[in-house]
């Protein structure tokens, strides 16, 4: 049995490398497997070629090129390119980044130029989502790994600049600082990231360009996305985090055990299988639960002020019980935030949700500060 396959092919002609530039980007939204950074290749490939290069040079870029891809991988060289670009020089979209490459480097000194200073950042981006990478050192994981966790990644160029210019101590105080701020506005606030996007851009670039120097006059720069106690604490107070989210429940054991830290000084691996994070109001409760309508079963589960530290026996043991046999437990608790609790509360009701919720808002407000911008 024979087969006829036909095959057709478009061909789109264009002026120049700008308007192929808008037709991959079109072709990409349509679900064509085509990348973006392809013809930024080609463009500082032909200027090299066009400069009057040798075939030593040729191969040298061609190898930086393989180099760049191999740590980065080609998914996400979209986003390095970005992030490398805005940190030293004005916001650019993704769609404006290679009209803007363009503008800048005409000759092959400025592509090799660029190369070089790319292959130096690429080792630290390809670092930024791994805590575990030889760049960081002990102090710093902690805030990398945390970032990670809120999935922040507007600052990256920030990060970036801040790597290069800055020493290990003032880099490890910003990396302090971003967490601050990220968990303010983006975990608890979850406000919008435009235009925090465009100040990390901002001072990363007075940071490229030499105009910041100093811890405080770098905050000052932040200044503006740095969320006002009063705002925060309102925001925490009203906080739901669905943790059928695995994202969000990590969220929730990070922040309580924090919190726990800051009451009784007493240190934990929040992500130990030892604790649990558990519902004070269950998800499915038994009988005993008769204060709490549908309604207020639906709006108050997921407050962070119904979730709770509880070793993962005890949790297993009291399970879906009523709030009186749970607060035996809690009484006998190692957490203080749990014991507090048993002692602070005869039953558990909305009103009393929002109350002790307030309370975690409060050592929230004392705990993820800048007290130089206060």
């Amino acid at each position: 049995m024979h087969y006829l396959i036909s095959y057709f092919f478009t061909t789109i002609n264009v002026n120049d490398e700008l308007n192929a530039y808008k037709v991959f980007e079109t072709l990409n939204a349509r679900g064509v497997k085509l990348s973006s950074t392809d013809l930024l290749k080609n463009y500082l490939y032909s200027v090299v070629f066009n400069d009057g290069s040798d075939d030593h040079e040729m191969n040298e870029l061609d190898n930086q090129w393989e180099r760049l891809v191999g740590l980065i991988g080609s998914g996400s060289l979209p986003d390095f390119l970005r992030a490398y670009w805005n940190s030293q020089n004005r916001f650019v979209l993704h769609s404006e980044l290679f009209k803007r490459i363009r503008e800048n480097i005409k000759n092959k000194g400025e592509v090799f130029q660029l190369m070089r200073d790319i292959d130096r950042n690429a080792h630290v981006f390809a670092a930024l989502p791994n805590s575990e990478d030889n760049l960081w050192d002990t102090e710093q994981r902690k805030y990398i790994k945390n970032l990670r966790m809120f999935n922040v990644r507007q600052l990256y160029p920030l990060l970036l600049a801040g790597y290069q210019k800055l020493s290990a101590e003032d880099f490890t105080f910003l990396l302090r600082s971003c967490c601050t701020i990220s968990y303010r506005y983006n975990v608890i606030g979850n406000l919008a990231t435009n235009e925090q996007e465009r100040v990390y851009n901002r001072v990363a670039v007075k940071l490229s360009n030499g105009n910041i120097t100093g811890t405080q006059s770098l905050l000052d720069e932040l200044q503006s996305i740095y969320v006002s106690d009063d705002k925060f604490r309102n925001d925490f107070s009203d906080k739901e985090l669905r943790t059928t989210q695995a994202r969000n429940k990590r969220v929730v054991r990070y922040t309580l055990f924090e919190i726990e830290k800051h009451v009784s000084g007493n240190s934990y691996d929040f992500e130990s299988e030892s604790y649990n994070i558990e519902h004070i109001l269950p998800e499915s409760p038994n009988e005993g639960w008769g204060q709490f309508e549908e309604s207020d079963q639906e709006q108050f589960l997921y407050r962070i002020g119904n979730m709770n530290l509880l070793k993962s026996t005890e949790n297993r043991t009291i399970a879906n019980s009523a709030f009186a046999e749970k607060r035996s437990a809690y009484e006998k608790s190692e957490f203080e935030i749990t014991q507090r609790i048993a002692t602070e509360n005869k039953d558990w009701n909305p009103e009393r949700i929002a109350q002790h919720q307030k309370w975690l808002a409060k050592q929230a407000t004392a705990i993820w500060r800048i007290s130089q911008l206060d």
